[in-house]
Formats: C-alpha cells, structure tokens, sequence
C-alpha cells in the first residue's frame, strides 16, 4: 500500500516524541537534515523544487516544551501560534484551515502533529474536509496519519527509545515507497533529532 508522507506521534516510558516519512513515487530522491532545532526534506537536486515547490520544507520543529511536526511549510505557522501562547489543537486547527491543501494534481493533503506534556494533536486538511483530534498519550501509544489511504488517525505498531530508533522504526513500517524519515524525542533538557536517510 502507499500511503505516501506519514505524521507520527507517541509515546516511550516518560518521552513523547513526533515522527516524519517520506514516501514518494514522483520525487525519491530526497533527504532529510538536522538543523539546529528543525529537521528539514529537500530534494537531492536542488532544481526539482521548479518542478514541485511542496518538495522541500521543514517537516519537525521542536522548542523545550513541544514539538511539531508536518508534511509542509504549515509547521512553522504552528510552531509559531503555539510559541505565541496558542494551544496546540487551536494552532494545528487554524494553521489548516489557513493552508489548506496543497495546490498539485493530486490534491495532496496537508497533515501534521503536535506533541506537549502527554498530549498530542493530530490534523489534516484534505480537498473536501478538515479535522483535527486531541490524544492523551500512555507509554506505548503511536497514532499516525498519512497523505494517501490511512487518512484517519489510528494506532500504529511503532516503539523505540530514541529519536534514532524512533526514525527507524516509523522507515520501516510496511508501506511503499520510503524515501527518508525523522525523528524528535523528548529528553530532560529538550527534544533530541534524528533523520535515517538509506542511502
């Protein structure tokens, strides 16, 4: 099945954590780099953003309290709503309703993530609807999200005790087409990142 970009929240003992995959038939050559306190996709080729503008962005943006994580530029607007004193489920809410879907052939939904204490938030905007849903998180918990087929938010089979095994264990799931993937764990003094790129 292809299910193409995935949101990912949970939770592992104390640590509530976000993650990111791409999956891509039309632009699979693409990375995912760390940055400070961002993870950023882009593509290989830096001339195949003419092609499709929606190919780069910044897919996870993490503070010391919460972090966000989206399939599109979207994510700075919640990071930024929320900094600004915003909830996390009227930040992710108002920031799709503000974007919507993206404009391709395929009207590719927007979706993304938020985790905060032991909450979550997941959204999507797609062409014909817009809903967003509040999770308390125990330990063990995933839910996710994707682009394509799994548009609902449902558990999924994910565990690990680290950003790195978190990436690793969302590049893995059984879905077509990986491309990269990414992660922000939460640690004492902040969100530790990691990216899996497999080649």
């Amino acid at each position: 099945m292809y299910v193409g970009r995935i949101v990912a929240v949970g939770c592992s003992g104390d640590a509530v954590w976000v993650g990111y995959r791409v999956s891509s038939r039309s632009f699979p050559n693409r990375r995912a780099t760390a940055s400070g306190s961002s993870v950023f996709v882009h593509p290989v080729d830096p001339s195949d953003v003419l092609k499709n503008p929606y190919i780069t962005y910044p897919c996870i943006r993490a503070s010391n309290d919460f972090a966000v994580v989206s399939n599109g530029d979207h994510t700075d607007m919640i990071f930024d709503r929320i900094e600004d004193g915003s909830g996390p489920l009227d930040a992710v809410a108002l920031s799709l309703v503000a974007y919507g879907y993206e404009r391709d052939d395929l009207r590719t939904p927007r979706i993304a993530g938020v985790v905060s204490g032991r909450s979550a938030v997941l959204g999507i905007a797609a062409h014909d609807e817009i809903r967003v849903r509040k999770i308390e998180l125990q330990d063990g918990d995933a839910w996710m999200v994707a682009t394509y087929e799994k548009t609902g938010f449902e558990p999924v089979s994910m565990e690990g005790a680290s950003a790195s095994s978190i990436a690793r264990s969302l590049f893995g799931l059984p879905f077509e087409r990986p491309v990269c993937s990414a992660a922000a764990f939460r640690r004492d003094d902040g969100f530790e990142l990691a990216v899996y790129n497999p080649r």
